[in-house]
């Protein structure tokens, strides 16, 4: 494999808009030898009602620019297009995401996969618009609405020269959610009907160990199929239990859950995954929980070893 890079992604919450916490969690990142850091959208606070504003991008601008890094950018976690009460707020900030991601030369951008949410509630607001019918007859409606919206916002990347990178992602409970994000196949599917070259996946082997497990798909199978669409690579380590206790602090002792460790520390067959993988030439992002700074230059450098 030959990477274009190594990143490791920060933590929204705990810079949570603070200038002085990106400088220092960015200097984190430089130290550990990385080529590369994701920044979380909702952290910088530069994106407000919609917007970029002028200002705040300047000054987090500065910031960056101290560091011999360069970035890719994570839009906010909870943004969902396929939200009816919150879409076109979530439409209009993952627009500004692209405008940001073109201000500080981010040419890579992560979306979380899209779900609706058919609670009893919801349900009486989505039939009020679309009519009255069963579940998987208004998902199929909502998929082609999200395919159409993704491709116009990959249309407004590409004229920006940036990339798209819809992640598979993990649920605990399905029974109101419906999505095209949790096996990655579904994922690839959704990216080839909305057609444009700069909209791919970002493989999170994480996200894809957890549900493979859970949901009873072969992990391995998954990434060979998905390989030819991959534009961005989330790599961390778990156990394989898809279970959450509600707290990191809860989950560590028992395994549980997506607890983005460092390679190594889990259970994921990493040296088969970057056999199986070989042709990827993108960046390699290490979404690690950042409580474990201390231990990122070590994981830097046993990734390099395990890339080499």
């Amino acid at each position: 494999m030959k990477p274009r890079g190594i990143g490791i992604s920060l933590n929204a919450d705990m810079v949570n808009g603070d200038l002085e916490a990106l400088e220092k969690h960015l200097g984190y990142i430089a130290e550990a030898g990385c080529d590369f850091a994701e920044l979380i959208m909702h952290g910088l606070d530069v994106v407000i009602n919609g917007k970029v504003h002028p200002k705040r991008l300047e000054r987090v601008r500065q910031v960056l620019e101290q560091f011999p890094l360069r970035y890719t950018m994570h839009l906010p976690y909870e943004l969902n297009l396929m939200s009816l009460e919150k879409g076109d707020d979530y439409y209009r900030c993952f627009e500004a995401g692209i405008e940001l991601s073109a201000a500080i030369g981010a040419d890579t951008i992560v979306y979380h996969s899209s779900y609706a949410q058919l609670t009893k509630e919801n349900l009486d607001y989505y039939f009020a618009k679309y009519g009255k019918m069963y579940h998987e007859q208004l998902f199929s409606i909502l998929v082609e609405e999200d395919v159409r919206r993704l491709r116009e916002l990959g249309l407004i990347a590409q004229r920006a020269g940036i990339q798209i990178g819809i992640e598979n992602n993990i649920w605990y409970d399905l029974r109101y959610e419906y999505t095209y994000g949790l096996r990655p196949q579904d994922v690839v599917e959704h990216i080839r009907r909305i057609g444009l070259d700069n909209v791919g996946m970002t493989l999170d082997v994480g996200h894809c160990y957890l549900t493979s497990i859970a949901h009873g798909y072969d992990f391995k199978q998954a990434i060979l199929d998905v390989l030819p669409y991959v534009k961005h690579l989330h790599v961390h380590d778990n156990f394989g239990k898809l279970k959450d206790a509600k707290s990191y602090m809860s989950n560590l002792p028992y395994g549980y859950g997506d607890l983005h460790l460092p390679v190594g520390w889990g259970s994921i067959p990493y040296a088969d995954v970057f056999q199986w993988i070989d042709s990827y030439e993108g960046i390699v992002n290490l979404e690690i929980e950042f409580r474990l700074y201390p231990h990122f230059k070590e994981a830097v450098e046993d990734m390099k070893s395990l890339l080499a």
